[in-house]
């Protein structure tokens, strides 16, 4: 495995996404939250610019609208009145402070201005953190990990020291900023079937799900109640979904004793094998029959489709644990990479198999020749075009396709919709290039 940097001074095309937003998406998971990035006005529009048009849904932000002179004499002055406004008029149960690259480059102590805000309000009840999200390090999963981590911090230091007792059969799921909201409740109803009791943190599932609801609140709508979030301190067991979310499993671990394991991925047959074997075990459960059922229509769907993906080459541009998921099933599937191509350096991928190229749209245009399928989020949609290749859209954001974020890609049911949508798509391809020959005969 080779894990390469492009050397080129500039990015063209970017397929990264800014930290901050991904600590903005984390928070939406959250009921009755709402972030605040500390810095200028354009950085909350566009994180919210991008989460409305992906979910078509309110997104819930707030900012500390900081301009030059706001930086240069008193950027936390800033930072308080915007606390104290949101305090006074909207009363959430949850606030998350986050960084950008004006407040981190300025030298700006968030932090501490947070905690003597905090220390001055006696501000119990509630919970407030801050998080460290400057854009130019990580992308959008490495944001929306740190700010997981970040509320977990705050749970046990609001909780203290004092042992508590377990509670039986009670699951902690921590799943990655690559899953959608079907693949959080898909998740929950899983782990559910085998008799546990499930507690998601972020759970988008019930906030960016879609749902009518009368009445406006600046607030998330849905998400995990921040008193059934304080009750992960007492779980049995945490599942993280993807690598980057080891750290807020791990402070779990080492805060309140909760035991954890990390699924790099649950698409594709091995995966979701390795999954419900875990389960069965974790449980003493047998599998239910609708899943035995749903592997068998996993592995039909496979043999239908597999005249299709065998010797296709393909082009994958996604965040770290998002690519390393998807391939996965596509190897399966028999397919070869022209290109691997992430976003930022993630510890996950020391551990790849594969090539890997940290770069942009435009490196994987350079390296798609040949490429029958592109996979990567909207922006990389024209790229694909000019290489002649089919384009599946996934990760974030996608925003030309409705119901993105109702997809499933997880699990059996999720792994042969992803096969099926696909396929599809080289079906559809094929067909041009057959109606093309036929035209210039």
């Amino acid at each position: 495995m080779t894990l390469r940097t492009n050397a080129k001074p500039l990015i063209c095309n970017p397929l990264k996404t800014s930290q901050p937003l991904g600590g903005v998406l984390a928070l939406q998971g959250i009921y009755r939250s709402l972030p605040i990035l500390h810095g200028s006005q354009g950085c909350a529009s566009f994180a919210k610019t991008l989460l409305t048009r992906h979910f078509h849904e309110p997104v819930a932000v707030q900012t500390t609208a900081l301009q030059e002179m706001d930086v240069i004499f008193d950027a936390d002055r800033n930072l308080i009145e915007a606390l104290e406004t949101v305090l006074e008029k909207h009363h959430p149960d949850c606030i998350g402070v986050i960084s950008t690259a004006l407040t981190e480059a300025s030298g700006a102590d968030y932090a501490g201005t947070l905690n003597k805000f905090k220390r001055e309000r006696c501000l119990k009840d509630m919970l407030v953190v801050a998080c460290s999200l400057p854009d130019y390090r990580g992308s959008l999963e490495s944001g929306f990990s740190a700010m997981t981590e970040a509320v977990v911090d705050g749970l046990l230091e609001q909780a203290g020291r004092k042992p508590q007792k377990p509670v039986k059969r009670q699951i902690n799921l921590l799943p990655g900023s690559w899953l959608t909201a079907a693949d959080v409740m898909e998740l929950k109803e899983i782990i559910g079937s085998f008799g546990f009791d499930v507690l998601a943190l972020p759970d988008v599932s019930t906030s960016l799900s879609g749902h009518l609801l009368t009445g406006f609140t600046p607030l998330t709508r849905g998400g995990v109640p921040l008193d059934a979030a304080r009750q992960m301190l007492r779980s049995e067991f945490t599942i993280a979904i993807g690598s980057s979310m080891e750290r807020p499993a791990r402070r779990l671990f080492n805060g309140a004793g909760v035991p954890y394991r990390v699924f790099p991925g649950l698409t594709g047959l091995q995966a979701s094998d390795a999954f419900f074997h875990f389960l069965q075990d974790l449980s003493r459960e047998s599998v239910p029959v609708r899943y035995r059922w749903q592997r068998e229509n996993l592995l039909d769907a496979m043999l239908d489709a597999h005249f299709y993906f065998a010797g296709a080459k393909a082009v994958v541009a996604l965040e770290p644990d998002h690519l390393l998921s998807s391939t996965v099933w596509l190897e399966e599937m028999g397919v070869e990479f022209n290109a691997l191509v992430v976003s930022y350096d993630a510890a996950s991928l020391q551990q790849a198999e594969r090539d890997i190229l940290i770069g942009d749209f435009e490196d994987a245009e350079r390296l798609a020749e040949g490429a029958e399928l592109w996979i990567s989020n909207s922006h990389g949609k024209h790229s694909a075009e000019r290489c002649g290749a089919a384009f599946m859209a996934a990760g974030f954001p996608i925003l030309d396709e409705l119901g993105a974020y109702t997809s499933l890609t997880i699990g059996y049911r999720g792994t042969m919709d992803q096969i099926h949508k696909a396929g599809n798509r080289l079906m559809q391809r094929e067909g041009k290039r057959h109606a093309g020959r036929v035209r210039h005969g």
